[in-house]
């Protein structure tokens, strides 16, 4: 047992807030002597606590557009080391973008931009705005992605650098984004039906895959498999969905009724959801959350017969929301049940990336008050999530928070952070998934420095 580390999720802390935090003001962290007493008399000889472990996801598709030419395998390996280098331990790697999939693979079609298509989907978006400039820049940004895909194979050399460096290299999969105007999805023109549809069983939310379609979920194990095949550490799910920008028909839960679905209700209840006026809403929600677990406990089998781990993207509360078109408005056009439980009791989650792709510094909103009274009315979301999900997730399953998008000046990102390392620190969370490279690169790196030290318990000192 000698150099066991014991995790953050292993503590025993609580934290109450004296302030708002929406400006980043400081809040009062504390822990109870009864808890500190706990820890102490469970640490065995040679334990220590482990910091909060800093994940840094990557978005390959924001590090080809920052870029004026094709990005190289060398400016990925200089990327990799400076991230290394300023304290970050975990790699999360985006390989999805809208429909495509960026690494060599027969499952997505080569990148480009169909101009039709996106004329027949980006009018009168206010997600596009101008539909010409916006044609004419994605056709350019397609084309220069095209040469970087051409010249090299992205997760390959995220995963030998990292590897070479002791870093684990995860691979982040959309698993809801899957179509954008000018953007096609091989997988979705082949099976269009396995899309979230509507109560008349031919409107769909377009991009977002259902799955309750067992291709659905053999598709994302397939991509899982050949990415778990170039030496991947794991895969994660990420919420994400670009798809929700864009206009939307429906109200709330006005998609949810794909054939699978409906079959499945009518066996355990005898009722048409699709004809019936009124129904146990409750009641199809778990079934869409059952179909939802089926995807993960299949990933998940593919990941630990190898050895490596799942993660999955947890929004918070009771349900995954994809509200639309306003991302973070209060219109859920399509929900499902998080049976988050069954992921952990079932080992299938290795860790849960809470809040994912919400904005967990900013509660009371329209958003969070449309996921039910009590999380609506939580001052602290960091605390409630602690509360809700810790002692259940304890010693089987870790918990990182979400780190939120970053911008401003300088001081405004080191606020930020700050904000979100005591968040993390604070309720004893296993660690934080920072959003994203592209925000430190540059003359940013130090930023990132000064997160990996607040996570190890030091003060970094005033920024210059």
């Amino acid at each position: 047992m000698n150099g066991e580390r014991l995790t953050a999720n292993g503590r025993s802390v609580r934290r109450t807030a004296t302030a708002e935090d929406d400006d980043g003001l400081i809040t009062s962290v504390w822990v109870t002597t009864m808890s500190f007493l706990f820890l102490l008399g469970s640490l065995l000889p040679g334990q220590c606590i482990a910091a909060p472990e800093l994940i840094v996801d990557i978005d390959f598709n924001d590090e080809v557009y920052i870029r004026p030419e094709p990005m190289t395998e060398a400016e990925v390996e200089k990327l990799v080391r400076d991230l290394h280098a300023h304290g970050c331990q975990t790699l999360l790697v985006r390989m999805g973008y809208l429909g495509y999939l960026p690494y060599h693979t027969d499952l997505s079609y080569p990148i480009g931009f169909d101009v039709e298509h996106a004329r027949a989907h980006g009018a009168n978006s206010s997600a596009i705005g101008d539909l010409d400039k916006y044609i004419e820049s994605h056709i350019a940004w397609n084309e220069k992605y095209a040469r970087v895909l051409a010249a090299f194979n992205p997760p390959e050399v995220f995963i030998r650098i990292g590897h070479e460096l002791g870093m684990k290299v995860v691979m982040w999969l959309d698993i809801f984004d899957d179509g954008f105007p000018g953007y096609r999805s091989k997988f979705i023109d082949e099976h269009p039906q396995c899309q979230w549809t509507a109560k008349d069983g031919q409107t769909r939310f377009e991009g977002l895959i259902s799955y309750a379609w067992p291709e659905a979920r053999s598709f994302r194990v397939a991509q899982a498999t050949e990415l778990l095949d170039l030496g991947a550490d794991g895969i994660h799910c990420s919420t994400s969905a670009h798809c929700r920008h864009l206009p939307n028909p429906g109200g709330v839960d006005f998609y949810g009724y794909e054939d699978p679905i409906v079959a499945e209700y009518r066996q355990r209840y005898g009722v048409d959801i699709r004809t019936a006026e009124d129904f146990d809403k409750e009641a199809w929600h778990t079934i869409k959350g059952e179909a939802q677990n089926s995807l993960y406990r299949e990933l998940a089998a593919v990941c630990h017969e190898r050895g490596k781990e799942l993660w999955v993207g947890l929004q918070l509360g009771d349900y995954t929301q994809m509200c639309a078109p306003l991302y973070f408005g209060d219109n859920g056009v399509a929900r499902y049940r998080n049976l988050w439980r069954e992921l952990v009791d079932e080992g299938i989650a290795d860790a849960l990336i809470l809040g994912d792709y919400e904005l967990c510094t900013q509660p009371g909103t329209p958003y969070w008050k449309a996921k039910g009274d009590e999380i609506g009315a939580a001052a602290d979301l960091f605390s409630w999530a602690a509360e809700h999900y810790q002692s259940h997730c304890r010693g089987r399953t870790k918990l990182y928070t979400f780190g939120e998008w970053l911008s401003g000046n300088r001081q405004q990102v080191d606020a930020k952070l700050k904000l979100l390392a005591d968040k993390t620190v604070g309720n004893g969370f296993d660690g934080i998934d920072v959003h994203e490279a592209m925000n430190f690169e540059g003359s940013g790196m130090d930023l990132l420095r000064r997160m990996a030290e607040r996570l190890a318990g030091r003060d970094p000192g005033e920024l210059e």
